[in-house]
């Protein structure tokens, strides 16, 4: 549906005279010709105006809106049945000085003497000709020849969704502003008579006539495009966001994008389509987690509309935590972002969540061969308040029990998630969202072991405008991620649980100074609680003991200025600072003999703290600067420096996240990490932004990472601090760009040459290095890697599309040497760390789109998605284990094809 509205206000008063907006539909009475005629239904004698006019909404589409402090109820209408009832009004309304202006399809009434308030000498008496011109502003401006600001906001006419990057120009001229995050814009125009366009990738474009006179808003809607398909980009972005971009680094995939690429299972995965992007990697199947310019998977900050989420997978990484219905779009930043985000050394990762549709309800979801998804969503009061509800769930144990291995099909795994979020707009300043998480996975391997991940997730916003100039968000936070391990085995059952609890508060402001120039500001605060791990047997018969580590706690809090500025018509800078302090709290913690290598054995002191006391103290400042320098209109330079802290460590000796990983706080014995990251990167657009390219270096250097001592042991461990070990990262890489925006073949090609080493030479004890504190590459270093993805569109209806991935394989240990001693068959003689690899990965996935008819009028709006996962059935190699004789086997988690089939609809 449609709103069109037009508003007059009086020179030296807001509202002082009658004004009626009028909401129309496509098949509006008036929507063809204002001669149209609607008939009075029944005889009306000194009837207020108000009551006449209700009559009329209830026998045609036409709608009246007013405010009763107007005194519309002194107008008293007479008229006969069968009279025309727009021309009895009409001559009641000249009475009091009134009359009925024609705007194209719509009907406004004003006062005409306050419409000669709106005449200047600047222009003469025809210029405002309200059939051709909406009026923006009122009064009269101080300086015509000075700018004003439009303002206002571009959105889905029929989602009610804002449109992000959506653009909105003056015909003839090179003035134009695409829209932010929440789809606002913000133009400065010199008062006039002017043409502007809005357009947005896959929606009908929209002419609008304006006669500004002073500051004011224009909130635009736009409809789904029903143009040809090569009339149209399949992208959400700006066309020419790559080079008009001021943050170096930041990508933002919208959904669409996201829903082309090729799935496993039917299951669109936001984390997988990532890892197409040149910079972002994975290890592997069947791995949690990505891997973002060398930083390992803990480094990376994933958020679900602000909130830190701990766990971003499904069943060991091959579902998304995400549900794609929901999703508006992804942002990621690959290197440390603005500064009004902070916690991690590699990357920022963003999964913004839309809102519920304000116009109707809606049902949505998708039904696969293991999993399926159902979305509800629609007005709890219309145009105020919205609501979001979601569910997932799994079932893949039919294909488990069809499995010839009995450690599979002994085996049970699914998961479930929901998602639930309502929004209301209190008035046109005030907004408040409440938005809530829940998943629970679950794993029991041959019927003995179980693996459960929960997540709890609760998230209250409140957005406040201050001005068109002055916003402010307040957000607050409660996280719960708790991991368990169960064995069920008679003589040796037991309960192994660890997570992280945490309660966040955050006030973000931000200020625009001018067109060109905003300021963003704000303090957050995060609590942390730690549980490292409780150990439980689960009878009397176990032979286990009760073992508990005690919890940890810390507060980190932030402060942070981002300035973000256009110096010239050319240059742009996005500067800005924040400062950390991290408190480790509580905990028992051990002194250790300087002159002896870390161990049980060379401690000397136990130190224990309450939960209120601080153990540690930490200060981090935190400059970022992205500079972007306009070569031509159509390319760009940039050139980035970010400095980060992170206070919180994953600990794990895997490649990948695993239910054994758990998050630790720094502390007396472990200190946070810090990163300096330099990115230079160049940007061309070319065909009126047909093609992109783009290639960016980066280097970054990492102090304090974190890593383990060979031999180590991670899980229940009360003297973790002495296995653990601190040192360098290093890593360096350059990343490739080339990407077709439109027409019927659309996709990318990227490729990234990068490095990650590490080295830990810090300690005198060669029992404290690794590699004799010689540089060694990390668990996730894989130099080269290539991503193709294709989208074909077949018809309006059909498409194709494919994806093509290659890496070198990751690092390994392995043994060169074994010897037999008395008894033992063999004993192992490892290599250095990580100085062998497994085989290159390459696979290709494919899958197919089928849509429903192309009717407006239909119950359904479906589509059938089939996919096919390595389709070569390439058995790539997870990693390479070695038997105790030293034989050599080659892990594939999927060492077949996996075809799939899904249907997914709109009702």
């Amino acid at each position: 549906m449609a709103f069109l509205c037009f508003i007059y206000y009086m020179k030296e008063k807001p509202l002082p005279l009658l004004v009626f907006l009028v909401l129309l539909q496509t098949t509006f009475l008036f929507g063809q010709s204002v001669e149209k005629t609607v008939k009075f239904d029944q005889n009306y004698v000194e009837t207020p105006l108000p009551i006449v006019l209700e009559a009329i909404e209830n026998q045609s589409e036409i709608r009246f809106f007013y405010k009763e402090e107007w005194g519309i109820e002194a107008f008293l209408v007479n008229g006969k049945k069968g009279e025309d009832a727009l021309e009895t009004i009409k001559n009641l309304l000249n009475t009091y000085g009134f009359s009925i202006v024609p705007y194209r399809d719509l009907l406004v009434l004003v006062n005409q003497e306050g419409l000669e308030a709106y005449r200047y000498e600047q222009w003469d008496e025809d210029d405002l000709n309200l059939k051709e011109y909406q009026l923006i502003g009122t009064g009269k401006p101080e300086n015509s020849n000075l700018p004003v600001t439009l303002t206002g906001q571009i959105k889905d006419a029929g989602e009610n969704e804002a449109l992000i990057g959506a653009s909105i120009q003056v015909v003839d001229s090179s003035e134009g502003v695409v829209t932010d995050l929440d789809g606002n814009y913000e133009l400065s125009i010199i008062p006039g008579k002017y043409k502007l366009l809005v357009q947005y990738a896959g929606y009908e474009p929209k002419s609008i006539d304006v006669q500004v006179i002073n500051s004011g808003e224009l909130n635009v809607e736009l409809f789904n495009e029903t143009l040809k398909l090569e009339e149209f980009t399949i992208t959400a972005r700006s066309q020419d966001v790559s080079v008009s971009e001021k943050i170096a680094g930041r990508e933002i995939l919208d959904i669409a994008v996201i829903r082309s690429l090729p799935t496993f299972m039917g299951e669109v995965d936001p984390i997988k389509s990532l890892i197409s992007l040149p910079g972002v990697s994975s290890v592997g199947e069947g791995t949690s987690g990505f891997n973002v310019r060398g930083g390992d998977p803990g480094q990376n900050l994933v958020m679900m509309d602000g909130a830190i989420v701990y766990n971003s997978s499904h069943l060991f990484g091959f579902f998304g935590a995400f549900n794609s219905d929901l999703i508006r779009d992804v942002e990621i930043y690959k290197g440390g972002g603005p500064a009004n985000y902070g916690g991690r050394v590699s990357s920022v990762l963003n999964v913004n969540l839309r809102n519920g549709n304000s116009q109707g309800i809606d049902v949505q979801g998708g039904i696969g061969l293991i999993s399926s998804r159902l979305l509800v969503e629609g007005p709890l009061k219309k145009d105020k308040t919205t609501f979001l509800l979601s569910g997932r769930t799994a079932y893949p144990n039919w294909m488990l029990k069809q499995m010839k291995d009995p450690d599979l099909y002994q085996s049970a795994a699914g998961f479930y998630d929901v998602n639930f979020k309502i929004n209301h707009i209190i008035d046109d300043k005030n907004v408040l969202t409440f938005s809530s998480y829940l998943s629970d996975d679950n794993f029991e391997f041959a019927s003995d072991t179980a693996y459960v991940w929960k997540t709890k997730l609760g998230i209250l916003k409140w957005a406040h405008r201050f001005s068109n100039k002055f916003l402010m968000q307040t957000q607050v936070v409660a996280s719960d991620f708790q991991s368990d391990i169960r064995n069920t085995q008679e003589s040796y059952d037991f309960d192994y649980s660890s997570g992280i609890l945490n309660y966040q508060g955050k006030v973000d402001f931000s200020y625009e100074l001018g067109t060109a120039h905003k300021v963003d500001f704000g303090v957050s605060s995060l609590y942390y609680a730690f549980n490292n791990g409780d150990f439980n047997p689960g009878s009397e018969n176990t032979t286990a003991e009760e073992i508990h580590i005690p919890e940890e706690y810390a507060l980190e809090s932030a402060i942070y200025l981002n300035d973000e500025f256009v110096i010239s018509s050319k240059a742009s800078l996005v500067y800005g600072i924040r400062v950390s302090n991290y408190l480790a709290l509580g905990g028992s913690y051990y002194d250790f003999d300087p002159n002896r290598p870390r161990s049980n054995a060379s401690v000397t002191d136990t130190l224990s703290f309450g939960s209120s006391e601080v153990a540690k103290s930490y200060i981090g400042f935190e400059p970022r600067a992205s500079f972007r320098w306009l070569v031509t209109p159509s390319s760009s330079l940039k050139v980035s420096y970010y400095r980060t802290n992170q206070y919180i460590h994953l600990i794990s000796n895997t490649a990948a996240i695993s239910p054994v990983n758990y998050w630790k706080s720094s502390g007396y014995n472990l200190s946070p990490s810090i990163a300096d990251q330099y990115t230079v990167g160049l940007f061309k657009n070319w065909k009126d932004n047909l093609f992109e390219i783009s290639v960016e270096g980066y280097y970054k250097n990492t102090q304090q990472v974190v890593d383990y001592k060979n031999a180590a042991s991670i899980l229940l461990n009360e003297n973790l601090d002495a296995d653990l070990i601190q040192g360098e990262g290093r890593a360096y890489g350059v990343e490739f760009l080339l990407r077709k925006n439109r027409g019927k073949l659309t996709g990318w090609l990227g490729y990234t040459y990068s490095r990650s080493l590490r080295r830990f030479d810090e300690s005198p004890f060669e029992e404290e290095k690794i590699n004799g504190g010689s540089f060694f590459a990390a668990n996730y270093d894989k130099p080269h890697d290539l991503s193709l993805v294709m989208n074909y569109k077949v018809s309006r209806r059909f498409a194709m599309n494919l994806n093509f991935a290659y890496s070198t394989g990751r690092p390994i240990t392995v043994p060169v040497s074994k010897f037999q001693y008395e008894d033992i068959l063999s004993v192992l003689n490892f290599s250095d760390r990580n100085q062998y690899r497994v085989p290159d990965y390459h696979r290709l996935d494919l899958s197919f789109t089928l849509k429903s008819g192309l009717k407006k009028e239909k119950a359904i709006d479906g589509e059938w998605v089939f996919s096919v996962y390595n389709v070569y059935g390439r058995k790539n190699p997870f990693s390479v284990y070695f038997t105790q004789r030293g034989n050599a086997f080659q892990l594939s988690v999927l060492g077949s094809a996996f075809p799939s089939i899904s249907y997914n609809f709109k009702l």
